[in-house]
């Protein structure tokens, strides 16, 4: 099918959006950075030594996510999964739990006040735990998937070769599950090295600041716009490194083989079926037993034998301490600008998906991940840096959601476009439909389940979205990760209870969203869907 020109015009639109929401900003960011003190910055022995500890910690909790998670993507290979689609529902949880969120529910067992007995606060043990919490479910979901897809017709043809069960795994999956571990180890560096809201709740001494961290101190405690520059910098090159590394394993991926025409068969023996759900079994409490404690301990309270409501009763009223945002008001700003970060995010994920799948734009496929290479502490200091009158305005908010969104949408939107037959396009085309008509009347109807899950992505990011809201909020735009983060610097037992609330509203909300989004995906499409890394 020759490239349409309304694609490539769509296309053109999302490459000025990029340059505008991300090349301004960064450009803004590297001219403040190459100021003389900015480079002085750059040679403080104590800048190297947090970008040594950024980078250790990263690799050590890619490293347990992965431990953790590719035995149960292994299991989604080589076995059919009763339950299959619960167990991804589960596995999606911390997927879309806010960082500040996810930081919470380990608190909720390792804290001060935690299930567990132990306090591992201000601890490396805690940052890793965190982080492999939080990550478990992305090894999952993109080895997994991987391996449904390619994994279990040539592990038969081997079984039927007389290849023995450990060599089928050494010679056949694990090489073919190689790309797709290698995209989900640096989907996970990215997350861990550009960690923030986890960093500041489990570990806030000055010993386990990330370079994140560090470029919002910079802001928020000093006032000092050149350090942070210089440090934001410093952060993007590593980040756009490891982002290469992403790109080059997804395109080793995409070309390995085609996908597989039927499902694994189910575990035969005893042991296979014990040794799949022992995998899974692990993953899955890894992932759901955090949450579940902050449920418990914002509906139970530490000393309570009863239920408690009255940390959410007291939030349901004004403040009455200042400085804090009541809940209604935060729960309003998160719900308006979630809305209008949702739109933006689908008009330019339609705008460039189309671009990519219908003008054959593929370097503009690998440029929609620069928000996810842009951490959202260094995109609000950019559009600071680069729009001050706009970084002011209720509308700056909304806008970097979107672009921190963006990525996830074009995800999800990209390969259900590829997959649309072409025929239809070309016959209504043929009929005298016009791109714009073919567009809206026989392509768009179809990709209704991809913008669905999209559309739940994209509110969950901006809902938890923590970064870029600190560095941008005025005292009556702040939204709940906000909030909550405001009671957990005040001291008193009943300030921790109303954070434990707020996070709870805040784990139930994003994790509704993303659930209707899957199910009335499911019901248009009739299978299972979600956004492809």
């Amino acid at each position: 099918m020759p490239p349409s020109p309304l694609a490539r015009l769509a296309g053109a639109g999302a490459l000025v959006a990029l340059a505008l929401g991300i090349g301004v900003p960064w450009w803004a960011l590297l001219s403040e950075a190459t100021d003389p003190q900015g480079w002085r910055v750059l040679l403080e022995p104590r800048v190297w030594e947090r970008l040594g500890w950024t980078l250790w910690q990263a690799t050590a909790s890619t490293l347990l996510a992965l431990a953790l998670g590719l035995p149960a993507a292994l299991a989604f290979g080589l076995a059919r999964v009763p339950g299959a689609r619960w167990w991804r529902a589960a596995f999606t949880v911390p997927f879309v739990m806010p960082s500040v969120v996810a930081g919470l529910a380990v608190l909720a067992w390792f804290g001060p006040r935690g299930l567990s007995g132990l306090d591992l606060r201000d601890s490396l043990a805690i940052v890793l735990i965190a982080h492999a919490v939080y990550n478990v479910g992305v090894v999952v979901r993109v080895v997994g998937g991987a391996l449904e897809a390619l994994a279990p017709r040539l592990h038969e043809a081997a079984a039927v070769l007389g290849s023995p069960p450990w060599r089928r795994t050494l010679r056949v999956t694990l090489p073919l599950a190689a790309p797709a571990a290698l995209s989900a180890a640096t989907l996970v560096f990215l997350f861990c090295f550009t960690s923030f809201g986890v960093i500041l709740v489990l570990a806030p001494s000055p010993a386990f600041a990330t370079l994140e961290v560090e470029i919002y101190r910079a802001v928020a405690r000093r006032a000092d716009v050149t350090e942070a520059a210089a440090l934001a910098t410093l952060q993007l090159l590593v980040v756009m490194a490891a982002t290469v590394l992403y790109t080059r394993a997804q395109q080793r991926l995409a070309a390995r083989l085609p996908r597989a025409a039927t499902p694994a068969p189910p575990a035969r023996t005893p042991l296979g079926r014990l040794a799949v759900l022992a995998a899974l079994s692990l993953a899955a409490a890894v992932t759901l037993l955090p949450p579940a404690a902050l449920l418990l301990q914002a509906l139970w309270p530490a000393g309570s034998s009863a239920p408690d409501l009255s940390a959410f009763v007291r939030l349901a009223r004004p403040s009455e301490v200042i400085g804090l945002t009541d809940l209604r008001t935060a729960l309003v700003n998160s719900l308006w600008v979630a809305a209008a970060a949702t739109g933006i995010a689908l008009t330019f994920g339609a705008a460039a998906a189309y671009g990519i799948a219908r003008a054959g734009m593929r370097w503009l496929d690998a440029l929609t991940l620069l928000p996810l290479a842009t951490s959202a502490v260094t995109l609000g200091l950019g559009v600071l840096l680069a729009y001050p009158s706009l970084a002011a305005a209720p509308l700056a908010l909304p806008l970097a959601h979107a672009l921190l969104a963006s990525p996830f949408v074009v995800r999800s939107l990209v390969p259900a476009w590829r997959a649309l037959e072409a025929g239809q396009a070309q016959a209504a085309a043929s009929l005298g439909a016009s791109p714009w008509r073919t567009l809206r009347r026989v392509e768009l109807p179809q990709l209704a389940p991809a913008l669905l899950t999209a559309t739940g992505f994209a509110a969950a990011v901006s809902l938890g979205e923590f970064g870029a809201a600190l560095i941008l909020r005025r005292p009556e735009t702040a939204t709940l990760p906000v909030a909550l983060f405001e009671r957990l610097g005040r001291p008193g037992v009943a300030r921790f209870e109303e954070a434990l609330a707020i996070a709870a509203l805040l784990l139930v909300l994003t994790g509704l969203v993303v659930l209707l989004g899957e199910v009335l995906a499911r019901r248009r499409r009739g299978s299972g869907g979600g956004v492809e890394f």
